[in-house]
Order: structure tokens, then C-alpha cells, then sequence
């Protein structure tokens, strides 16, 4: 029986993005041999059901912000001595392992994330600390763990670990259908309009994105945690009158969401930073058109099946043209390689 502990993310069913996903699949989809000690933020709920084999420990701290460094410290400090595998989702406490290991040998999985010291949201010294948790993760972790293979090219010269490529999956609710109260929830749903959804970070462009959209007889839908940010609310405030651009705050019910999915004309996708970006995947689930911002990431995820641009004119030009949007659906092999269930065995593999 392998003990491994899972610290950085928000926890067991919390549903603010990739690496809470990641948590759930692990959780659920998990083998026999596998026990997991799970740490839950202060932001997640109270009194979840786990999974057999699952153990939840809750924090009172945020995961995320400046409470995240103190979150992951306290995490690790706690389990060290009780797991043989620490599962890192994010680097921020990785500091703390070589004190650690003069006591103890565990194994160490980083999933770095991507290179988030060139967010523009992170100031100087943030970055600064960031970019030397990175260095630091690949000499004392076993495993690096990329979402991308783009990232490659930042591996430093000093390494002591074993790299792995290993995305995130895709599952798609097929389950709800439209009827009169999702017609009075979402009034757009039986007409034809893009979708685009992401955090509100300013490297994601939704300013951008529904600026292009002002000029257009064309509607999108535009899906992110606007609450969440300055940047967000700012775009929120600013386009939120606008007829033909549709702003929807924090939307988390995944059968809802899904259904916004499967319905669109296309997905427009606006990350600049990512790696394997979690809502792209799950548009490539969802079979249905997509327009990429061209960054190698992207062409990775997406392996060159999708109508890239480089500018937000491209997409209007494209549409008002009246394309046959259908070439931009990627292939059904490429679903296969975002399967949950292979990519949690991918994982087990390493712990």
C-alpha cells in the first residue's frame, strides 16, 4: 500500500481549476494499493464524503495568495513522517524538502505547473521566488511532472529528477438537456454564439477578447471568476451592458457548464501562459470548433487541429466570411490522449 499526500491545491472536490480536477480524478478513479492524505483549504467545503481509501485533512488557510506559502509549509510539515510519497502541485513550499530529508527519504512528485514567474501578476520579489522554487524542485524532487511538453526548454542544467509529460484530463456531462428553466437561466442557449472561458488574469486577454467582439452582429459568451480579481471586475463593469458579449460570473455547475460547451458555434481560446490548459481540454472533449491564440503550448494540446490566430481580427474575419467552421474540430484520437482514467494510472505508476 503506497501513502501519498496530495498538497498545494484548493482539495478534495473543490472546482477552481486544473490541479482541483487533477485531486478529484486521483481521489475517485484511484487503485486499491493507493491511500491518499488530501489537505483542503479553508475555501473548500465542510463535511465532504471521500472516497475509500481518501482521508481529508482541512486547513485553516486560503490555498491560494499569500496564505498559499503558509498553506503548502504547514501541509508538509504535517504529513512528512506519515506518507511515502508527497505529490506537489505547485513548488512554493519546496524549500522545506531538503531540510526534511536529513530526517527522512520520501519520494518527491512536483508538478511545477508551468513557468508562473512571467504572470504580470506577480510582483518582483514574487517572481523572483518562484523562479527559485522551480530550480530548487529539480534537484530534490524524483519526479517533474510537465502538463506540456513546451516546457521543456526550461529545464535548468542542475537536475536531479526524472521528467514526465502528463496532462490533464477532459470529461464531458452529456446528462442535461435544454428545457424552460435553462432557456430562463441562459436566454443565448438555442441561438448561435462563441464561448471563451478562463480565469480573470490579464495574460488570459478578456478585455481583448470581448473589445473584438463591440463592432460584431456576432455574440460571445465569456465565462471566468470576474469577482475574483481587479482585472476582472474592471472587464466585468466595462462590457457588461454590452448586448452581444455575455459575461458569466464563476459558473461551477458542471452539467450547466458542459451543456454551454456542446452548444456553441465555437470556442474561443485566449491563454497566453498556460500549459495544458483544463478548459481547452475539455473543448476538445466537447467536439466542437476551436479558435486558438497561436502559442506552441496550444499547438502542443491541440496538435495543430484548430484554426490559430495571432490576432483577434483574424477570428472576426473568419466568421464574417461564414466559414465552414467543422474543419477546426480536432480528431477523436486526440480525446483519447486526455482520458482520465489513463492519465490517473500515469500517475500511480510514478507514486
Amino acid at each position: 500500500m503506497k501513502k501519498v499526500a496530495i498538497i498545494g491545491s484548493h482539495g478534495l472536490y473543490a472546482k477552481y481549476g486544473g490541479w482541483d480536477q487533477l485531486v478529484n480524478n486521483l481521489a475517485e478513479k484511484k487503485s486499491k494499493n493507493i491511500e491518499y492524505l488530501i489537505f483542503n483549504s479553508a475555501e473548500s467545503q465542510e463535511n465532504i464524503i471521500c472516497p475509500p481509501g481518501v482521508t481529508v485533512k482541512r486547513l485553516g488557510l486560503k490555498a491560494s495568495g499569500f496564505q498559499g506559502l503558509f498553506y503548502d509549509f504547514w501541509s508538509i510539515l504535517i504529513c512528512f513522517r506519515k506518507v511515502d510519497t508527497l505529490l506537489l502541485l505547485g513548488v512554493q513550499g519546496i524549500p522545506l524538502i531538503p531540510v526534511l530529508s536529513l530526517f527522512k527519504k520520501i519520494k518527491i512528485v512536483s508538478n511545477v505547473g508551468g513557468i508562473e514567474w512571467e504572470r504580470p501578476k506577480f510582483g518582483f520579489f514574487s517572481k523572483q521566488y518562484l523562479k527559485l522554487c522551480f530550480n530548487i524542485s529539480f534537484i530534490c524532487s524524483d519526479y517533474i511532472i510537465f502538463d506540456n511538453p513546451f516546457y521543456n526548454k526550461f529545464i535548468p542544467k542542475r537536475t536531479n529528477a526524472e521528467v514526465k509529460i502528463l496532462p490533464y484530463g477532459g470529461e464531458i456531462d452529456i446528462s442535461l438537456i435544454i428545457d424552460t428553466e435553462i432557456e430562463r437561466k441562459y436566454p443565448f442557449i438555442n441561438g448561435e454564439y462563441f464561448l471563451s472561458i478562463s480565469r480573470s488574469l490579464e495574460d488570459n486577454l478578456l478585455d481583448e477578447l470581448c473589445e473584438s467582439f463591440l463592432n460584431s452582429k456576432h455574440t460571445i459568451v465569456l465565462i471566468s471568476n470576474f469577482s475574483n480579481s481587479a482585472y476582472g471586475n474592471r472587464v466585468f463593469n466595462k462590457y457588461s451592458k454590452i448586448s452581444n458579449v455575455i459575461l458569466i460570473n464563476g459558473l461551477y455547475i458542471k452539467p450547466e457548464l458542459d451543456l454551454i460547451r456542446r452548444k456553441c458555434k465555437a470556442y474561443i481560446h485566449t491563454h497566453t501562459l498556460c500549459g495544458t490548459a483544463p478548459s481547452l481540454v475539455e473543448m476538445i472533449i466537447a467536439r466542437r470548433p476551436i479558435f486558438s491564440i497561436d502559442i506552441p503550448q496550444n499547438r502542443f494540446t491541440l496538435h495543430d487541429q484548430a484554426f490559430f490566430f495571432s490576432s483577434f481580427s483574424d477570428i472576426q474575419v473568419l466568421i464574417e466570411n461564414n466559414a465552414n467552421l467543422s474543419e477546426y474540430i480536432t480528431s477523436s484520437e486526440i480525446c483519447d490522449l486526455y482520458n482520465w482514467n489513463k492519465i490517473v494510472q500515469d500517475y500511480e505508476s510514478i507514486f
